[in-house]
């Protein structure tokens, strides 16, 4: 009785896994290049002139402190033999104000505009999802994998240069 149970599994374990593999053949794959996409498509360009526009004020600030302490600097090593020395302290503690103020002014730069491309990435990364569904289902794609996260791909099953077409219409 045992014999001939283990050969009932035995036989349906194999006529499963025919049938898996018949279906896999019937599929139709398709590999996309996320990083590829982002950095030729035209929307990378669109988000970068528009964070440069947004941060435009801040970054001319910042370089309005960076010269104003090359210039307080310069004036001390130029200056500061012949000046009197509450003139040399006053200068020296300006230069660490603005000091101060340039590097805090730098950081909360730095954090706000690590998270609006962070944002503006995940709009970008929404829209490509939703481009790469679009050409799967107008394609009749039944898989589409990511290609930097398998070791190989067949170079005719990447479908990025579509998605970069389609992505560009957008």
């Amino acid at each position: 009785m045992k014999n001939f149970f283990k050969v009932v599994v035995l036989g349906a374990v194999m006529a499963s896994s025919s049938l898996v593999s018949a279906a896999q053949e019937a599929q139709k794959m398709a590999v996309v290049f996320p990083s590829k996409i982002m950095q030729q498509s035209p929307q990378r360009e669109k988000i970068e002139k528009k964070l440069q526009a947004e941060f435009k004020g801040r970054i001319d600030s910042l370089k309005a402190l960076e010269k104003e302490i090359s210039d307080i600097e310069s004036k001390l090593e130029r200056d500061g033999a012949l000046m009197a020395e509450s003139e040399v302290t006053n200068l020296q503690r300006k230069r660490a104000v603005k000091i101060s103020e340039f590097k805090l002014e730098r950081e909360a730069f730095s954090e706000d505009s690590r998270r609006r491309q962070n944002e503006e990435y995940q709009k970008s990364k929404a829209t490509l999802l939703d481009v790469i569904n679009s050409v799967a289902t107008k394609n009749g794609y039944d898989v589409v994998l990511n290609g930097e996260q398998i070791l190989f791909a067949a170079p005719e099953l990447d479908i990025s240069n579509l998605v970069i077409k389609e992505i560009s219409k957008r």
